[in-house]
């Protein structure tokens, strides 16, 4: 197939979760496909590195000044679209689009979260797919009940209304809008029912993230891993911290905890006044604390896409102690693939026990296991392959011309 990738970041190096999935996305489609990327340049600095040997054309699109964004979201707060879609509301880059479409041939165009929904032209018959991945709506939803401010709720209850609507002016005009798991699907079917939707699982690189005989296990390390200022990341620090470690100290004195994630806040920072609690702030590589750690803990108590931080975890063989919430996207089996709990207390005894390695073996199998048959990078693009092929079929038979 030819294939076209409309994204709102150059995915080289990656830095955000979309970043990483455009960069899989390209990296294993470009193996049996051909893949031209569209891109806003986000470092005027920023290489092409791997992507110029898996993509036909890269074309870059200048962001928008700073005055200009800072005006387009001023203009976005009294106006009804999305501060995140005003962020790169252009009238050049859709004409850029639009041209491009004119004059390149393809079997169908991905474009990349809510915010590239715009650039799709209006009359475009050719195969077109949002990947919508962790749907907006969605998670202001479920951040609704737990409050960082007291005009927190409100400004969800404003932003939800605006997305819906944007939204369902707009994913109605694609052949299939794609999620990250079937459980996200279900929720958001409940809201847009006249759009198609599919799922392609956040993927992992099972290779790079494996266990290592070179590295070992140091007894009694707990890791809590992920964006260290990201609020959900947050409150579930504080949760662990304050409600579930002492739990574990009281039968595991010697156990420690080693918060690993870039820019942590001071809500973060101030765990790491007690001498058992690590804050290690950026680090080169998180898979060097995975496979030492005896234990990973994801206490995320909102439900928020798919927790990649459980899956790398996983993949690295080291067992995970998660809530239900985190295990949303994800649909492992408690006992099987890692432990769930909820209650401080038998979250605190399901890490005590794996700190003592009881089914440690057992679980560090079954997880590594698990994310290889269902996570594995070239599983997911097996599976969105096979969508694409459905979808462009399904333009074919309207009527609708390829281009």
């Amino acid at each position: 197939m030819r294939l076209l990738l409309v994204a709102p970041h150059f995915p080289y190096p990656p830095r955000s979760g979309s970043a990483l999935i455009a960069y899989y996305y390209l990296k294993h489609l470009s193996q049996r496909h051909t893949v031209d990327l569209i891109a806003f340049k986000d470092d005027p600095t920023a290489e092409p590195g791997d992507l110029a040997a898996w993509c036909r054309h890269i074309e870059l699109l200048e962001p928008p000044a700073r005055w200009q964004v800072r005006l387009k979201l001023l203009a976005g707060v009294v106006g009804d679209l999305p501060l995140a879609v005003s962020h790169y509301l252009s009238w050049r880059t859709a004409a850029k689009v639009r041209r491009w479409l004119e004059c390149h041939t393809y079997d169908a165009v991905l474009f990349q979260l809510t915010e590239m929904a715009q650039f799709l032209p209006r009359g475009y018959q050719g195969a077109a797919v949002l990947c919508l991945e962790d749907p907006l709506v969605l998670k202001y939803q479920r951040r609704s009940p737990w409050r960082s401010t007291w005009y927190t709720p409100w400004l969800n209850r404003y932003e939800i209304g605006r997305i819906r609507r944007y939204e369902q002016r707009h994913a109605p005009r694609f052949d299939r809008v794609l999620m990250l798991n079937p459980n996200d699907v279900a929720d958001y079917q409940a809201i847009f029912r006249r759009v198609r939707f599919d799922w392609v699982p956040y993927g992992v690189d099972v290779e790079l993230f494996s266990p290592s005989d070179q590295v070992a296990r140091q007894e009694g390390m707990i890791v809590l891993s992920g964006n260290m200022n990201h609020p959900p990341n947050v409150d579930a620090v504080t949760f662990f911290c304050r409600d579930i470690f002492p739990l574990v100290r009281a039968q595991i004195p010697t156990a420690t905890l080693w918060l690993v994630g870039a820019n942590p806040v001071p809500e973060v920072l101030r765990w790491a006044a007690d001498s058992q609690i690590t804050v290690t702030g950026f680090v080169p590589d998180v898979k060097d604390y995975l496979r030492q750690a005896l234990v990973s803990v994801c206490p995320v108590t909102i439900k928020t896409g798919s927790q990649t931080k459980i899956l790398e975890a996983l993949a690295c063989g080291t067992p995970v102690v998660a809530t239900s919430a985190a295990n949303h996207g994800i649909g492992a089996v408690s006992g099987e693939h890692l432990y769930l709990a909820d209650d401080p207390a038998a979250f605190a005894g399901y890490v005590v026990s794996l700190l003592n390695r009881q089914h440690w073996e057992r679980l560090s199998q079954n997880g590594r296991r698990f994310v290889v048959e269902n996570f594995a990078w070239e599983r997911c693009i097996a599976r969105l392959e096979h969508i694409l092929d459905a979808v462009v079929q399904e333009v074919q038979m309207r009527g609708g011309y390829v281009r």
